[in-house]
């Protein structure tokens, strides 16, 4: 019997995508999630049993050391030649690589299987209050084989794993005069092999890769999915840049999945040290002190004739509408858009205070590095001319600092010249700022 609220975790193959995995571990156990049972396909299988091992520590030690030698024993000529055509997934290579190694030797895997014999106790895994399954695809009868840990053979556990990932390029893998195949070729999210299982509670990690992925027959279940947002790189991309980013955007990715952070483009925690954001929420749309400002604010939100709070924010929302935040909370969209124009840091768990400073801190990096372009008139006049698009060459910095340098008797003419040179996120940019500095006047 299930125990109440107990979750299925569903993990998909990828080759070095797996790293994304690791980081969705940690922030389910940073949640408190209960996980009753998880299922994995592929590289999405060796990370199942590692989690139903229950050892995170040693799963994060052995991701964030492993190179492509850990998997593969390669020559040299192999690497540059052959690996790194097929970490860039082209379809055309995947397909003859498919015909060309099927029946071929392939890839030596023996790392792989030495490293997986260190790291996995089969042994624990069948003691484990977490129970395991993984999927592959028996080559020998064309038939897909599903097994949770009681129906794989004491002592076969690693040669399943290696199974279960078995990629066309890799060398066949073999169990009991059988050959296998990886089990991407079946069911890369093996959701309805966990609903087998009795759960109807599922965490699913998903990747957008050359595989089978099978519609999931039950309808009347929660499944909370686990997206990328970036690009984790190819299958076989075991750089450790690579890895680092994978599994510290597995983590915020699923924070954010899970609400325990906010934000479309950062990671947020608005619900903790959040004085500074409860101010600037109250500030956002009263009339600033500064009377340029004030003027240029209302120019930014299209001279709005009447500047009262509630036309104020109707004009950012406005504004807000045309950006990729559109239908998103106001004031937390202002920060985000401000800081992706600024370049803050994207890949760091931020409380909602520490946010605010970071976008102050790098305000302040980019102005004394760019404060020498007023120095130079020719800026100047490239905003100014009606037709123009040199501008397009220019970051949000250097728009920022022309614009505060216009002053507020500039022609009519003039000032539409510039304005028109502004996109939404530009403008929201110029207006946050402008708001987060009337907040640290008081």
């Amino acid at each position: 019997m299930l125990s109440q609220g107990e979750y299925g975790l569903v993990l998909s193959g990828g080759g070095a995508k797996g790293a994304f995995e690791m980081g969705v571990w940690k922030a389910i156990r940073e949640c408190d999630y209960p996980i009753g049972a998880v299922i994995g396909t592929s590289v999405g299988a060796i990370n199942a049993a590692m989690i139903a091992q229950n050892n995170f520590d040693a799963a994060m030690e052995f991701w964030s050391k492993i190179t492509i030698t850990h998997v593969l024993n390669l020559s040299k000529t192999v690497t540059n030649n052959y690996v790194e055509t097929w970490s860039k997934e082209s379809f055309d290579t995947f397909r003859d690589g498919f015909l060309t190694l099927l029946f071929s030797d392939g890839f030596d895997i023996t790392p792989l299987r030495n490293n997986l014999t260190r790291l996995i106790s089969e042994e624990a895994i069948r003691r484990s209050s977490i129970r395991f399954g993984l999927v592959t695809v028996d080559l020998t009868s064309l038939k897909p084989k599903q097994l949770m840990i009681e129906d794989i053979p004491q002592g076969q556990l690693i040669d399943y794993l290696l199974a279960s990932a078995a990629l066309p390029i890799f060398q066949k893998q073999e169990i009991d005069g059988k050959t296998y195949l990886d089990g991407g070729f079946f069911d890369n999210v093996p959701i309805n092999f966990m609903l087998e299982q009795n759960f109807h509670q599922i965490i699913s990690v998903e990747f957008p890769v050359l595989a089978i992925r099978k519609w999931v027959r039950n309808k009347n279940i929660k499944i909370i999915t686990v997206n990328n947002s970036e690009f984790l790189g190819g299958t076989l991309n075991f750089n450790s840049k690579t890895i680092d980013h994978s599994i510290q955007l597995g983590y915020l990715d699923a924070m954010k999945t899970f609400g325990a952070l906010e934000g479309k483009y950062y990671y947020i925690d608005t619900q903790k040290n959040n004085t500074i954001f409860k101010r600037f929420e109250t500030q956002l749309g009263l009339t600033l002190s500064d009377t340029l400002k004030q003027q240029k604010l209302i120019e930014l939100l299209h001279n709005l004739k009447a500047t009262d709070k509630n036309n104020i924010l109707s004009g950012l929302e406005d504004l807000l509408k045309k950006t990729t935040f559109r239908n998103r909370p106001l004031a937390l969209s202002l920060l985000e858009i401000t800081a992706k124009s600024l370049g803050v840091p994207r890949l760091e768990k931020y409380s909602i205070d520490l946010f605010f400073q970071a976008i102050l801190k790098k305000l302040g990096a980019l102005m004394e590095e760019n404060l020498t372009l007023l120095e130079n008139p020719r800026i100047v006049m490239e905003f100014l001319l009606p037709a123009n698009n040199n501008f397009r060459r220019y970051n949000f910095i250097t728009f920022y600092i022309v614009f505060m340098s216009i002053p507020g008797d500039l022609s009519r003419d003039k000032m539409n010249a510039f304005l028109c040179k502004f996109t939404p996120d530009i403008s929201l940019s110029m207006i946050t700022l402008f708001y987060i500095h009337e907040m640290l006047k008081k």
